[in-house]
């Protein structure tokens, strides 16, 4: 067996080993991460931990999300975005069912690349580990099932209520970082998690930015 397949052999088996994890949740003994607040949360190991960020293993992983396209993102409009979600856990899917809240909420942000255009934000709730496989089918207008492979991201954490100047000076805090500690990563877009609800006093947040 030559080296390429052996890497190959070696890659789908970590591929699958992750995929299983995921379907199963952490394995038995392993207490989740205290943010995540005893509710369900994605499968990940941990790389690499500085001062300034976490480099973290994510498995693949299923989604329900929606997206807006704006110039300029308001309050308004992630308001909108978590509720729609909020309506398909309440029961606004194909099974009327009621599924139970996941952490974080993560939000995909792919900025616009020139003046006065507009960005496009895509919010996502985790489905729980039993419906990894079989999510209900939404059935409102603008809302979807989406899979993420396994990936790398580096992580900066951050306290605080999650407003966009917050998370824009994590973000740029996070790329100084990374630029420094020579790390290749996607620029073509980010994504942001939140595990509090709106009354949490003590907050936890994140960004991430995708190793390539």
């Amino acid at each position: 067996m030559d080296s390429m397949m052996i890497t190959c052999v070696v890659a789908c088996s970590i591929l699958a080993c992750l995929q299983t994890v995921m379907a199963a949740g952490w394995p038995a003994g392993v207490k989740t991460p205290w943010f995540c607040h005893d509710l369900e949360c994605p499968v990940y190991t941990v790389n690499e931990t500085n001062a300034n960020f976490e480099t973290r293993q994510y498995a693949p992983s299923v989604w329900v999300a929606t997206r807006v396209s704006v110039v300029n993102y308001t309050r308004d409009a992630n308001r909108k975005m978590f509720y729609t979600l909020f309506h398909y856990i309440s029961g606004n899917n194909s099974r009327h069912l009621k599924i139970p809240m996941t952490a974080p909420v993560v939000r995909q942000i792919d900025p616009c690349q020139g003046s006065n255009c507009m960005s496009n934000y895509t919010e996502h709730f985790m489905m729980p580990f039993n419906l990894q496989s079989n999510p209900p089918v939404p059935t409102e207008a603008g809302v979807f099932i989406r899979s993420l492979p396994a990936m790398t991201v580096y992580v900066r954490s951050y306290g605080g209520y999650g407003s966009e100047e917050l998370t824009q000076q994590n973000r740029k805090a996070l790329v100084q970082d990374l630029q420094a500690a020579n790390k290749q990563f996607n620029q073509d877009h980010y994504y942001t998690a939140g595990y509090d609800g709106p009354y949490a006093f003590i907050r936890h947040n994140e960004v991430w930015l995708a190793a390539i």
